[in-house]
């Protein structure tokens, strides 16, 4: 039986705890908030954190680690170079943001389509006016940059609403349940065709600043871009650019290229700009959600079995 030493470092609530103590009564569990300070690092196994606290340092200190899970699905915080110099698995959380983002994502679109923004204006100014300009998503048509476990869902809910599904990916090839999928390098062909556009693409070197200015100038004007993936996809500059010469409707941006956004930041003073604080994947079930997957892949670790969602960290996901 292999048995691991294993530390959190986020905050665990008591009833996964107790889940996991009795799922596996074999291994050492260990919780801390301070990766940093720690003094036992060089005794874990088998490090559960979000990313962000894990540094070249501690890699080096932790000189019995194995094995990496991130309960995020976004790794490029990670030292790369560290992990794979010293053979650690990394597996993650991908898939569990799936519900919360394609929900985030229709709530924006339903918001738009039925000026609700424009109606809480309407109601601090005690204004009963009507307008002319609500519409509906039936019969749009939504391109989705990016065909996995989120992509697909928003389509699935977009199907829900009457919506046309067109998905992006790496090769091109048909995925459930897109009306049609077209390869990264022939996004620009089915632009034009699109009354919204997601984009929730992870960050690669293949992906950082992906969206150009010509892109948004194929779009219709009423088009609407929606980013959910990493705010690195759009640099600062071509925000600026969209923001001010106005291609299209509307952004809607929960990441930016600089997170968090400086409260006297320029990008928060453009009408034809909605930001929110890279919340679209927050949920109570969460934690619960990555417990699914960490307990399976315990399970998959003990039996010596290839375990869920492992990351390539050369080619970033």
């Amino acid at each position: 039986m292999i048995f691991l030493e294993i530390l959190f470092t986020m905050p665990i609530p008591d009833d996964l705890k107790k889940q996991q103590q009795e799922a596996f009564p074999n291994h050492n569990y260990y919780y801390t908030e301070d990766l940093e300070t720690y003094p036992q690092i060089v005794n874990i196994d088998c490090l559960v954190t979000y990313g962000s606290d894990v540094t070249d340092a501690i890699i080096e200190e932790a000189r019995a680690l194995r094995w990496l899970m991130v309960f995020s699905a976004g790794i490029e915080e990670l030292p790369h170079e560290k992990l794979q110099e010293q053979g650690i698995l990394v597996t993650n959380v991908r898939g569990i943001h799936a519900i919360p983002m394609a929900e985030f994502t229709i709530a924006y679109m339903l918001s738009h389509v039925k000026r609700l923004a424009n109606f809480a204006v309407k109601q601090s100014k005690h204004n009963w006016e009507r307008d002319k300009e609500i519409s509906e998503l039936a019969e749009k048509i939504i391109l989705i940059a990016g065909t996995g476990a989120i992509g697909s869902q928003i389509a699935r809910f977009a199907k829900a609403f009457q919506m046309q599904t067109i998905g992006v990916n790496t090769t091109g090839n048909s995925v459930e349940p897109f009306d049609r999928v077209v390869s990264i390098e022939e996004m620009h062909t089915a632009l034009p065709d699109a009354d919204f556009v997601v984009s929730i693409l992870p960050e690669t070197p293949q992906t950082k600043g992906i969206y150009k200015f010509k892109h948004f100038e194929t779009m219709k004007k009423s088009a609407v871009f929606i980013n959910i993936g990493r705010g690195s996809a759009i640099s600062e500059e071509v925000l600026l650019e969209v923001a001010t010469k106005q291609p299209i409707a509307h952004l809607y941006l929960d990441v930016t290229p600089q997170e968090p956004l400086p409260s006297d930041h320029v990008l928060w003073t453009f009408p034809n700009i909605t930001i929110t604080p890279h919340v679209s994947a927050h949920s109570p079930k969460y934690l619960y959600r990555s417990f699914e997957i960490w307990l399976e892949n315990v399970g998959r670790f003990q039996k010596e079995e290839s375990l869920l969602n492992t990351i390539n960290l050369n080619r970033g996901y």
